[in-house]
């Protein structure tokens, strides 16, 4: 087995054991330089990738879609429609290659709180990916304060 995939290996078990020790009622969001190019092509992958990708989907990609798919997880990017351009995550040293490979997930339950997922190209991040920028909207429940519990009993003495 290769160096470099040993370091992938070890990457996504160490974030599978997150995910494991992470109560399902919170709001797991994660955000990262994946290397992974998840396409446009979600046959069978519906519920995790949306149709919205760019390009053709690689191995980094096949690893990222089988995480999100073990742990019920949404990948953003792809959710929304926008221009190639607000998609291309990264752009080549010879400014021809553009890809999606920066990604924001969510867990499925929490998919609905994410309003939009973009890139901003114009940042100036000292790199040769792109600024990510996803908007979220949260609605949580106000939590009801306990009674007082204590009652009055009366006893004969």
């Amino acid at each position: 087995m290769t160096q470099p995939r040993r370091k992938k290996e070890s990457f996504y078990h160490q974030l599978q054991t997150v995910y494991d020790r992470t109560p399902r009622r919170d709001v797991i969001v994660v955000i990262g330089d994946f290397n992974a190019k998840i396409g446009n092509n979600n046959t069978g992958l519906e519920t995790v990738i949306g149709k919205h990708g760019l390009g053709s989907m690689n191995e980094n990609g096949e690893i990222l879609a089988d995480l999100c798919t073990c742990n019920d997880i949404v990948i953003g990017g792809a959710i929304f429609p926008h221009k190639p351009c607000h998609k291309a995550t990264w752009r080549s040293p010879d400014a021809r290659t553009e890809n999606q490979i920066d990604h924001i997930t969510i867990n499925r339950r929490w998919k609905s709180s994410l309003q939009d997922v973009r890139v901003r190209r114009g940042a100036d991040v000292g790199s040769d990916h792109h600024l990510v920028v996803a908007q979220f909207k949260l609605k949580l429940a106000a939590t009801k304060k306990k009674k007082n519990l204590r009652g009055r009993y009366e006893s004969e003495a």
